[in-house]
C-alpha cells in the first residue's frame, strides 16, 4: 500500500516538474523573440541599420553600404 502511493507521488512530481519546465522554456524563448524584435525595431527608427518596409509590413534588412 505505501509503496503504490510512494510510486503516484513520484509520476505526479515528476509530471509536474516537466510541465512547469515545458511552459518556463516557452515563456522564455517568447520573451527573447519579442526583445531582439524590439532591438532591431529600435535601430531602424535610429537609423543605425537600413531598412525598407515592403508591401507586407515587414522591413528588408539593407547592408550598411548597399543602395536601397
Amino acid at each position: 500500500m505505501f509503496e503504490t502511493i510512494t510510486s503516484v507521488q513520484w509520476i505526479l512530481l515528476i509530471g509536474v516538474s516537466i510541465s512547469a519546465f515545458m511552459i518556463g522554456k516557452n515563456y522564455a524563448t517568447m520573451k527573447m523573440e519579442q526583445i531582439i524584435e524590439h532591438t532591431i525595431l529600435a535601430l531602424i527608427e535610429q537609423r543605425m541599420i537600413k531598412a525598407k518596409r515592403d508591401a507586407s509590413g515587414e522591413y528588408e534588412i539593407y547592408e550598411y553600404d548597399q543602395e536601397i
